[in-house]
C-alpha cells in the first residue's frame, strides 16, 4: 500500500522522503522513522511492517504524537525539529536551526514539494474528510508550508486505519461470521455492492443476483414476497423458494424463516412430518447463531408443539438465550411466563427490559402496569410508556395504546396530563385501533356516536356509527348481551324526535 497515491498513510510518506531524498542510501526507513517520533532506534521489521500497512502503528507511538498535538496547540514550533530532521534527509544536509525555524520550513522547496505531494495523496484518499482537504489546500496557498506538514503528519499516525491490517482485519471478521456457511466473503461483497449502489434497476439487479445463487440476494427476496412487497400480499410458495436458496447456503435467518413457516402453518398443513421439517430449520438457525430461532423453539416447548415436548424449564432456557441478546420477544415471553406464575415483580422486569428497547407491545404492558397500579399507581407513567408505544413501526405496533390514550386520557381528560378533554383525539385515537384489530375500541366508538345522536341530536356520525356497528356485528366476539345491548340503543335513537328515520338500521 506504499506504491501508490490512494492513501496518505506512514507507507506512502516513507516512499515519497526516499524519492525526494539525494542521497537514497542513507535515506533509511529506521532513520526516518526515528526522526519523525523522537525515539533513538527501531527494529527495521517493525518499521517495514508500519510501511508497508499491514500492522497497526504501536499505541506508544500514537501516544507520542497525541502528547506532540496536545503541545502543539500551545506552541506551534512543536513539529519544527522533527520536519527540519526529515528535511535534513530529504537534502542530505544536517540542519541545525535555532531560530526562525518555521520560516525556514516554508522557504524549504523540499518542504513545499513534500506538502504538495502529500495533499495530491490526500484527495485521493477516501478517509480524508473534505474539511481536512480544505485546512491543507489553504495552508499551502498562504505558503503556510510547515502547517500543512503538521496536518498531514497527524493524520497520517493518529488517524489513518493501517490499509492492510484494516483490511486483513475486516476479512478476518467476515470470516468469522461466516465461518459456519457455505456463503463466501464475495457473496456478500458482491450484496453490499448492490445494495449501496441501488438505483432504479435495482429489483431486476437483486432477481439476477438471486438467480447467480447469491445468499444474501435470495434471503432479501424471500423476506420481500413474505411481507407481499411484490404482489401486494404475501406469496409463501415464492418466499419459501428464495429462502431454501439461501438457507442451503446455511443462511441462519432464511433457516429460521422458513422454519417459522411451517411452525405457524404459513407453508405446508401442520403435519406431524411438516413441523419436523420446520423445528430442524429452527435448530440449525439456533445453531447458526439465530436468536429468533432460539425464541421460537422456546414457544415450542411452552406450547408442546410437536416434535417436542411440553417443558416450561426448556422454554424459559431458550428465552434466556434469546435475552441475552437482548431479543425483546424473548423478554415479552418470560414476562408473560411470570406473569402466569403471579410473579408480577419479575415479569414486570422483563416487560421493561423489552420497553427499554422500544418494543411497542411491551410499552402498552408496561402502561398497563402503572395504570392498574399492580406494582406502583402512576398516572403519568403510563401516559408516557402508551406513547412511547405508537413510535414503532406500523407492522409491529400495539394498536391498543391508541386505545388507552383515548379511553383513560383523551375522552374525558386526566389531571394535568390531559387537562382538558379532547374528543376529536380521541375518537380519532380509537377509529385507529378499531381498524387494526381492538374490538373494544369500535365498541366504545358505537357508544360515543350514539351518545351524540340521543342527547345532542348530532347525527353528522349516523354513517360512522353505521360502519362501526356493522364491524361489531361481523366480528366473531359479538355475542347476544352486546346484541341485545345495540339494540335497545338503535330503539332509543328511533324514539327520538327529530332523528334521521333508522329503519334501515335494524
Amino acid at each position: 500500500m506504499n506504491d501508490n497515491d490512494e492513501h496518505l498513510s506512514l507507507g506512502n510518506l516513507f516512499r515519497i522522503i526516499k524519492e525526494l531524498s539525494k542521497n537514497k542510501f542513507s535515506a533509511l526507513q529506521s532513520e526516518i522513522f526515528c526522526s519523525l517520533f523522537d525515539v533513538d532506534n527501531i527494529n527495521d521489521t517493525t518499521v517495514n511492517n508500519y510501511c508497508v500497512g499491514c500492522r497497526s502503528i504501536g499505541g506508544e507511538y500514537k501516544q507520542i504524537f497525541l502528547n506532540k498535538s496536545n503541545r502543539y496547540k500551545k506552541d506551534k514550533t512543536e513539529f519544527c525539529n522533527n520536519i527540519i530532521r526529515l528535511l535534513s534527509i530529504i537534502d542530505g544536509n544536517v540542519y541545525i536551526i535555532d531560530n526562525n525555524k518555521i520560516e525556514f520550513i516554508n522557504n524549504n522547496s523540499s518542504a513545499e514539494y513534500l506538502a504538495n505531494k502529500l495533499y495530491n495523496i490526500a484527495k485521493n484518499d477516501k478517509d480524508v474528510s473534505n474539511s481536512l482537504v480544505g485546512n491543507i489546500k489553504s495552508y499551502i496557498h498562504d505558503s503556510n508550508i510547515y502547517e500543512a506538514l503538521v496536518e498531514e503528519l497527524l493524520f497520517i499516525v493518529l488517524y489513518k486505519k493501517q490499509p492492510i491490517y484494516e483490511n486483513e482485519l475486516k476479512k478476518e471478521v467476515l470470516d468469522n461470521i461466516l465461518n459456519d456457511t457455505s456463503i463466501s466473503s464475495s457473496s456478500l461483497q458482491e450484496y453490499l455492492s448492490l445494495k449501496l449502489r441501488e438505483g432504479i434497476n435495482y429489483e431486476y439487479s437483486l432477481k439476477q443476483l438471486a438467480l447467480s445463487g447469491n445468499a444474501y440476494a435470495n434471503f432479501e427476496m424471500g423476506t420481500n414476497e413474505f411481507y407481499g412487497y411484490y404482489a401486494g400480499y404475501p406469496r409463501y410458495d415464492h418466499s419459501l423458494e428464495y429462502l431454501s436458496k439461501a438457507a442451503s447456503l446455511d443462511h441462519a435467518g432464511a433457516n429460521y424463516m422458513i422454519g417459522n413457516m411451517y411452525i405457524k402453518g404459513l407453508i405446508g398443513s401442520m403435519s406431524d412430518l411438516e413441523l419436523e421439517k420446520g423445528y430442524k430449520y429452527l435448530l440449525k438457525a439456533f445453531e447458526l447463531g439465530n436468536v429468533a430461532a432460539s425464541n421460537v423453539i422456546g414457544n415450542m416447548y411452552r406450547n408442546g408443539i410437536h416434535p417436542l415436548k411440553k417443558d416450561i424449564k426448556k422454554a424459559i432456557k431458550h428465552y434466556e438465550i434469546a435475552a441475552d441478546s437482548n431479543y425483546v420477544y424473548a423478554f415479552n415471553n418470560l414476562g408473560t411466563l411470570y406473569e402466569e406464575q403471579n410473579d408480577l415483580t419479575k415479569a414486570f422486569e422483563y416487560y421493561m427490559k423489552s420497553a427499554a428497547l422500544g418494543e411497542s407491545w411491551a410499552c402498552n404492558k408496561v402502561g398497563e402496569y402503572y395504570r392498574l397500579g399492580l406494582l406502583e399507581k402512576d398516572m403519568s407513567k403510563a401516559f408516557n410508556y402508551y406513547n412511547k408505544a405508537l413510535d414503532s413501526n406500523y407492522r409491529v405496533l400495539c394498536y391498543y395504546a391508541y386505545y388507552n390514550l383515548a379511553l383513560y386520557y383523551y375522552l374525558n381528560g386526566y389531571d394535568d396530563i390531559v387537562p382538558v378533554k379532547d374528543k376529536d383525539t380521541a375518537i380519532k385515537y380509537l377509529t385507529i385501533a378499531g381498524n387494526n384489530g381492538c374490538y373494544d375500541a369500535y365498541i366504545k366508538l358505537f357508544y360515543i356516536y350514539i351518545d351524540e345522536i340521543i342527547n345532542d341530536n348530532n347525527n353528522s356520525n349516523y354513517d360512522n356509527m353505521l360502519f362501526v356497528k356493522s364491524k361489531i356485528e361481523n366480528d366473531s366476539r359479538f355475542n347476544e348481551e352486546l346484541k341485545i345491548d345495540i339494540e335497545n340503543k338503535i330503539n332509543e335513537i328511533k324514539n327520538k324526535k327529530n332523528v334521521i328515520d333508522l329503519n334501515v338500521v335494524i
